[in-house]
């Protein structure tokens, strides 16, 4: 059973993400008329070495292969990232990001990074520190995904 803290303990972690992931794709909107999906896509294509195939993208962004190709097709269509066919099956599509998508997703990265700044500014570094151990415990813990508890 939950406990009324770590009920308060977890709205204070989802309001912190959907007012920040907000705040930083208005920002995006505004800066680069870009949304913050975007910039996450293109971040995961360019932090890959060379193509990813589309359903590593798609577990990466953690959402399901049908919004990854409609969002990537959209970005495919603006000239910011390319379709390749697989190296062993012609039916794999891999996606890499074109010269425009490398300039893009750097303009990008300058406005996200300095709104994560802002962010965690009033942390120091003691804070910062300790709420990384935390989040890579939460992440590594080996606790069941949402889905398996119901």
């Amino acid at each position: 059973m939950v406990t009324r803290d770590l009920a308060i303990t977890w709205e204070r972690l989802v309001r912190v993400h959907r007012t920040a992931t907000a705040a930083m794709d208005a920002q995006l909107r505004t800066e680069h008329d870009r949304t913050l999906d975007d910039y996450d896509i293109l971040f995961q294509v360019h932090s890959h070495e060379g193509p990813i195939r589309m359903g590593d993208l798609a577990q990466r962004l953690l959402i399901a292969n049908s919004s990854c190709s409609r969002n990537v097709g959209r970005l495919v269509d603006d000239g910011l990232l390319e379709r390749l066919p697989g190296r062993t099956d012609r039916r794999e599509v891999m996606v890499q990001l074109t010269p425009a998508g490398a300039r893009q997703w750097r303009t990008m990265a300058v406005t996200h990074t300095r709104d994560i700044e802002r962010l965690l500014d009033s942390l120091t570094d003691d804070d910062q520190q300790q709420l990384d151990r935390v989040l890579q415990i939460l992440i590594e813990g080996g606790n069941p995904a949402p889905s398996d508890l119901f």
